[in-house]
């Protein structure tokens, strides 16, 4: 991950993100309206429901709700932007632990299919030449040929599991 990333580079951070967004905007106000009105027997009522056509009411403004805390909601939406962070960072981190496992496969695989052609090239008989990293074409001794099948042999016992 590169270091100049924002906070919000991953498809699960903007996710997360607008929800908490929208969730904070659909919470309905938890004030509502109060209606204060005198019934038939003279006492005052107070009910949040009108009273029925034609009885005179007076709408009455309640208390707002408390304010939340912000440094309370601050930090719960912290935590809960770090406990998505360590699961996005958890994530990554078994992605690139399934990547490397293919990556150790495939070079396994690789390396088996080289050993075993190279032992089969060596075991055919007949007198082996190679060419020498200096570019130059030797032949190898009958000692040479054996030590490079046991060293086939012993590549194919590593990498052929």
């Amino acid at each position: 991950m590169n270091d100049t990333n924002t906070r919000f580079d991953h498809p699960l951070r903007w996710i997360l993100a607008s929800l908490c967004l929208s969730s904070a905007l659909l919470i309905p106000p938890a004030s509502a309206e109060i209606y204060k009105w005198t019934d038939a027997n003279g006492e005052t009522q107070y009910s949040q429901i009108p009273p029925l056509h034609g009885v005179k009411s007076e709408k009455i403004q309640s208390a707002s709700p408390p304010a939340d805390n912000p440094d309370t909601t601050s930090n719960t939406l912290q935590e809960q932007v770090d406990t998505m962070n360590k699961d996005i960072a958890e994530q990554e981190i078994e992605e690139k632990k399934d990547n490397l496992r293919t990556e150790i496969d495939d070079a396994y695989e690789r390396n088996c299919t080289t050993a075993t052609n190279n032992l089969a090239k060596l075991q055919e008989g007949g007198r082996k030449r190679y060419l020498t990293p200096d570019g130059k074409v030797t032949h190898l001794s009958e000692e040479q040929r054996q030590q490079r099948i046991n060293e086939a042999k012993d590549q194919i016992d590593e990498f052929c599991k």
